[in-house]
C-alpha cells in the first residue's frame, strides 16, 4: 500500500473494525497465558501487546509503506523484550545480554519446560513478539480492505497458541468464539477498496444485513465441513514437548539407591531438617531402568516454574501437604518432595513428570532451601482389588529386564506370584517378602542378580534370608516384572524426629526403599515390601494381606504419596481433575471456528488428506489394501482416465498392468479366506498407490498438477 493511500468511511465503522481486531488478536494470544505459572502477568501482558501492536500500525502505515510500518514498528516490541528482561530476568544474568538470549532462544526454551512454564523473558518473549507480528500485520492488511488477509493472522497465532499448549491446558473455545464474532463483525463493515482507497463502512442497516449473510454463509460452510472434520478428531492433541529433547547435565553421583547400606550401618547423620504442617514421609528419587547390575533415575528433567503440572492420574482422596526444607550434606542433584508435587517455591527447579522428581539447576542439592508443597493420596485396597495392568508400549520400559534373570528368580516369582488379578500377584510378593525375610542393616547390599540370587530364599526352606533395605526394594521389583507387572523403586525417608522448635531432623537412618507397581486407572502405587517398616507412605495399606480387603484402612492420618505421575503417552488411563467430560458447547465452538477460520482453499486439502490417511493407515491389512484401491481409482478419475461402474479389479488391471498386483490382493482381500492379507501387503499397498498417483499427477499439465490436491470432487465420489 501506498504512503497517503487514506480510509473513506465514517469514524465509527473505523472504530469497529479496529475494536474487533484487538478483540481477535488479543483472544488468541490469550492463550497462552494458562500455559504459565503465573497466568495474571502474562494475561496484561499479551493484552497491552495486542492492542499497542494493531494502534501503532495503524498509526504507521497512514504515513509510511507497509513494510517500512511493519519494520519501524518493531522497535516497541524490542524494547518491551528488553523490560521484561529487566522484570522477570531468565538464564541468563544482565539485561541487554538476558534479552538477547531470550530471542534466540524462546522457542525451545518453552518446548523443553515443564508446563507450566515459569514467567520469565526467555519464554514469554516468543508469544509476545508473535502478537505483535499478528496485530501488526492485520492492520495493514485491513488498511488495504482485506479482511479475510486480516483474519489470517490471529488464525495463525491461535493455532501457534494451541499447539504449543499442547494437552495440559484449557481449549482455546472462548478464543474461537471471539474470532468468530470478530470475523463477521469485519465481514459486515469492510468494503472492498475502490479508487479512492480502503472504505471502511459505518454499521447501519446495510452493514448489519452483511454482517448476518457472512454468518448465514460460514454456518453453511460449517454444516458441510465440520461432520468430516470432527470424524476422527483426537479428544487429547499430540503434546510437541514431547518431540523436543530437552538438555541433560550428566550426574556424577552414585546411584542413590546405593546408599542405603552404608545410611544403614551410621543411622544418626543428619541429612535434612524440615517444617511441614504435619509430619509427612519424603519422597527423594525414582529409578525405573535395571541394567542387571544396578537400578538407573529416570532423568528426563525438564526447566520447571513454580507451579508443577497435575498427575495423571488424579490421585484418589489427595490431601494437600506443605513442607519447608533445608538440606544437609546429600548427594546428587535430587530434591526431597512430599506427595506429588504441585509447587516450589525459594529454588530454580527442573522436573520430571513421569517420575515426580525434582532436581535443582544448581547441580547439587547440599544447602538448598525450598518449601514445596504436594498432593498426598489415600491408597485403599478396595481401589485396586479389580484394577488392571496397562497394555500400552509406553510402560514396557517398566516390564524390561534387559537381560535374562537367574533361574531363581524366575521360579520364585512364578511360584509366589501365582495367578490372578494384578493386585492380587503385587500383594503376594510383597507379602512374601516381609514374613520370609529379616531387615540386616549389617549385612553385604547390592541389588543385582547376583545379589538378589544369594538374598531370595525359596519358601518352605526352613531358614530366613537377611538383606538391606536396597535389596527388599530391588527383589520386589524385579520379582514383579518377571510376573509380568510394570514396577520400579523409589527411594525415600521416613518421618524424622521433632527437635523441640517445630522442625524435624531426618537421619540416614530414616532412608527407606519400597517398590511401585502401575494399575490402570489408578496410578502408581506403592508397595511396603521391609520387615517390620511402619511408615506412613500407604505403602503398607495396600498390601496388607494377600488378597484385598474392602475395609477402610484405620491409620488415622492420611498418607502422603509414593506415586507418580504416569509414562509418557498415558493420556487414556485416568482422568484429569476439573474435566468433568466434554461438554456439548465445547465440540459445537470448535467445529464453529474451524469452519470460520480456515478458507475453503484450505478445506479441501485437509478433508482429503485426512480420508487418505483413514483410508491406508487405519483398520486392518484388508481394510487397508482396499483404501489403497479406492485412492488409486480415485486417482484415475483425478487424471481424466474414469472406470466404467462396471469393470471388475482385473478387468482395471487389464487396462492398467501397474496395478495388477494391487487387484490381486484387492480380491484376495474382498473374497479370499479369513486373514487373506498381513501388515506387510498393506504396507506395499500403500506405497504402490502412492508411487502411482505422484505418477499420475506429474503427467497433468502444470495448471492441473496445481489443482490436484484442491479438487473437491473425490470427496463426492
Amino acid at each position: 500500500m501506498r504512503a497517503g493511500a487514506g480510509v473513506q468511511g465514517g469514524r465509527g465503522g473505523t472504530v469497529a473494525a479496529h475494536t474487533s481486531l484487538i478483540a481477535a488478536v488479543g483472544a488468541s494470544a490469550l492463550v497462552f497465558a494458562p500455559g504459565y505459572d503465573e497466568p495474571a502477568p502474562v494475561l496484561a501482558l499479551l493484552g497491552c501487546a495486542a492492542a499497542l501492536s494493531v494502534a501503532v500500525a495503524a498509526g504507521l502505515t497512514a504515513r509510511l509503506s507497509t513494510a517500512g510500518a511493519l519494520l519501524c514498528g518493531l522497535l516497541v516490541p524490542l524494547v518491551c523484550v528488553t523490560a521484561v528482561a529487566a522484570w522477570r530476568p531468565g538464564p541468563v544474568p544482565g539485561v541487554i545480554p538476558g534479552a538477547a538470549d531470550a530471542l534466540l532462544h524462546s522457542g525451545a526454551r518453552i518446548l523443553t519446560t515443564t508446563s507450566p512454564a515459569p514467567t520469565t523473558v526467555d519464554t514469554l518473549t516468543l508469544p509476545l513478539l508473535a502478537t505483535w507480528l499478528a496485530g501488526a500485520a492485520s492492520a495493514s492488511a485491513l488498511r488495504g480492505a482485506r479482511p479475510l488477509t486480516a483474519l489470517l493472522p490471529p488464525v495463525g497465532l491461535l493455532t501457534g497458541a494451541v499447539v504449543l499448549a499442547g494437552p495440559t491446558d484449557r481449549p482455546g473455545y472462548g478464543a474461537v468464539a471471539v474470532l468468530a464474532a470478530s470475523a463477521a463483525v469485519l465481514l459486515g463493515t469492510v468494503a472492498p477498496a475502490g479508487s479512492g482507497g480502503a472504505r471502511l463502512r459505518l454499521p447501519g442497516n446495510r452493514a448489519v444485513m452483511r454482517t448476518l449473510a457472512s454468518a448465514a454463509a460460514l454456518a453453511a460452510l460449517v454444516a458441510l465441513a465440520g461432520p468430516p472434520i470432527m470424524a476422527d478428531w483426537s479428544r487429547r492433541p499430540p503434546d510437541p514437548r514431547s518431540a523436543a529433547r530437552p538438555p541433560t547435565a550428566s550426574q556424577e553421583a552414585v546411584n542413590p539407591l546405593s546408599y542405603l547400606p552404608a545410611w544403614g550401618r551410621w543411622p544418626n547423620e543428619r541429612l535434612l531438617r524440615v517444617r511441614a504442617d504435619r509430619p509427612v514421609e519424603l519422597r527423594w528419587v525414582t529409578l525405573a531402568e535395571f541394567t542387571g547390575q544396578t537400578w538407573l533415575p529416570e532423568a528426563a528433567y525438564r526447566p520447571a516454574g513454580a507451579r508443577l503440572p497435575a498427575p495423571k492420574p488424579v490421585p484418589r482422596r489427595a490431601t494437600a501437604h506443605t513442607a519447608s526444607i533445608t538440606v544437609g550434606d546429600m548427594p546428587g542433584p535430587w530434591l526431597p518432595t512430599a506427595g506429588y508435587p504441585r509447587s516450589v517455591q525459594g529454588l530454580a527447579v527442573a522436573y520430571d513428570p513421569n517420575s515426580g522428581t525434582l532436581v535443582t539447576r544448581g547441580g547439587q542439592s547440599a544447602g538448598c532451601r525450598y518449601t514445596v508443597s504436594g498432593e498426598v493420596p489415600d491408597w485403599r485396597s478396595a481401589d485396586l482389588a479389580d484394577a488392571l495392568v496397562p497394555t500400552d508400549p509406553a510402560f514396557e520400559i517398566y516390564r524390561e529386564l534387559t537381560t535374562e534373570p537367574p533361574a531363581r528368580i524366575r521360579d520364585l516369582a512364578v511360584l509366589v506370584a501365582g495367578r490372578g488379578a494384578p493386585y492380587h500377584k503385587a500383594a503376594r510378593l510383597a507379602e512374601y517378602l516381609r514374613n520370609h525375610y529379616v531387615l540386616d542393616v549389617r549385612a553385604r547390599g547390592g541389588h543385582g542378580y547376583a545379589n538378589l540370587a544369594s538374598f531370595l530364599v525359596a519358601p518352605g526352606g526352613g531358614r530366613r534370608g537377611a538383606g538391606t533395605a536396597d535389596q527388599f526394594a530391588s527383589a520386589f521389583a524385579v520379582l514383579a516384572r518377571v510376573a509380568g507387572l510394570p514396577s520400579r523403586v523409589v527411594v525415600g525417608f521416613e518421618e524424622g524426629r521433632p527437635d523441640g522448635s517445630g522442625h524435624r531432623w531426618i537421619h540416614t537412618g530414616d532412608a527407606v526403599a519400597w517398590g511401585e507397581i502401575y494399575f490402570k486407572d489408578v496410578g502408581w502405587v506403592p508397595f511396603d515390601v521391609i520387615p517390620g517398616r511402619q511408615t506412613t507412605t500407604g505403602s503398607r495399606a495396600a498390601p496388607e494381606g494377600a488378597l484385598p480387603s474392602a475395609r477402610p484402612s484405620s491409620r488415622p492420618s492420611p498418607r502422603p504419596s509414593t506415586g507418580q505421575p504416569t509414562a509418557p503417552g498415558v493420556s487414556g488411563h485416568g482422568t484429569r481433575g476439573g474435566d468433568g467430560g466434554t461438554r456439548l458447547w465445547a465440540p459445537i465452538l470448535m467445529v464453529a471456528g474451524m469452519g470460520i477460520l480456515v478458507s475453503p482453499v484450505l478445506v479441501v486439502p485437509l478433508l482429503r488428506w485426512r480420508r487418505t490417511r483413514r483410508r491406508l493407515r487405519r483398520g486392518a491389512a484388508a481394510e487397508r489394501i482396499l483404501g489403497a484401491w479406492a485412492e488409486a481409482l480415485d486417482a484415475l478419475r483425478l487424471a481424466g482416465r474414469p472406470v466404467p461402474a462396471a469393470y471388475t479389479a482385473r478387468d482395471i488391471a487389464a487396462r492398467y498392468p501397474e496395478l495388477e498386483w494391487l487387484a490381486g490382493q484387492v480380491n484376495a482381500a474382498g473374497f479370499g479366506p479369513r486373514p487373506a492379507a498381513g501388515p506387510g501387503d498393506a504396507a506395499a499397498a500403500t506405497d504402490l498407490t502412492r508411487a502411482y498417483s505422484r505418477t499420475l499427477r506429474t503427467s497433468q499439465p502444470p495448471l492441473r498438477r496445481l489443482l490436484w490436491w484442491l479438487d473437491p470432487r473425490p470427496l463426492f465420489w
